[in-house]
């Protein structure tokens, strides 16, 4: 059960994007907000001080400040192996470079090294002005899932979070709009397709969980076809695994995920399970 949101900040307003989606969450889940603000190497920590309560008193949360002993990712992690029920949340500018995502990107080494899911957000761009004091509820958790095995490991993460926001659970499936499927006929293709794999992991979770779960069988390019599916609903949490295997068009940022993370416009619950 997650007891703390832990919203990494480094003093931008970029950063402080995912404060409305992390209010939002430690509200409804009666979870302890922290602010925790990474000190590099030569900042003045009273200026980082001050920064911190001044967000920490709107929002009645604490603040943490830590200092870097090599990189803000490793200090990040630090803190979360002493806090083993915190859920990390943080924006992350998620760039299509792939050299620059991978070697450049704290969220990268966060979400490869922390064992447990974790809450990115990539504030559309350009950066819209919204106060960070709003406060964003998530109405839906929705899983996306490939029909493997490795995919479903999001579920249980996916079903407790969704049960502790009183949330709707929905899994999503996105199926080549070409290929074997188009062969089978279209009388049939509902029951196939959807009672087959979505409809047992629904029945699966529902059984564990006491959860009633919709479901939703998507078509054409993954990617696109989860993006269109969330366009315009704010108020939505996507979770996913990443595959987490080696070669730089496997990683999370050249995935699936790293698309929606960069467009679909909702925060992404991303696991990267160990092996």
């Amino acid at each position: 059960m997650i007891d703390e949101i832990v919203a990494c900040l480094d003093g931008s307003e970029f950063a402080e994007a995912i404060l409305p989606y992390a209010v939002g969450i430690s509200r409804s889940l009666g979870a302890q907000l922290s602010l925790l603000r990474i000190l590099e190497d030569g900042e003045a920590p009273a200026a980082a001080e001050d920064y911190l309560k001044r967000i920490a008193g709107r929002h009645g949360a604490r603040e943490k400040l830590r200092k870097s002993k090599g990189d803000a990712a490793s200090a990040i992690l630090d803190e979360l192996r002493e806090k083993p029920l915190a859920l990390a949340a943080m924006t992350t500018h998620g760039r299509t470079g792939m050299l620059e995502a991978i070697l450049g990107s704290v969220a990268f080494r966060v979400v490869r090294g922390a064992r447990r899911p974790i809450l990115l957000y990539r504030p559309p761009a350009p950066l819209q002005a919204r106060s960070s004091d709003a406060e964003i509820k998530i109405a839906t958790v929705t899983a996306a899932l490939d029909g493997q095995d490795f995919s479903t490991r999001i579920l249980p993460h996916a079903a407790e979070i969704a049960s502790a926001l009183k949330a709707r659970l929905e899994l999503i499936q996105v199926l080549p709009s070409g290929g074997a499927e188009a062969e089978i006929p279209a009388e049939l293709r509902r029951d196939v397709l959807e009672s087959s794999y979505l409809q047992r992991e629904a029945h699966d979770i529902t059984r564990k969980h006491g959860l009633e779960v919709d479901w939703e069988v998507l078509h054409g390019e993954p990617a696109e076809a989860i993006i269109s599916y969330l366009k315009g609903r704010r108020n939505v949490l996507l979770a996913m695994t990443s595959h987490a295997r080696l070669g730089l068009e496997r990683t999370i940022f050249g995935s699936v995920a790293a698309e929606c993370l960069r467009r679909a416009g909702v925060p992404l619950l991303v696991y990267w399970p160990s092996p």
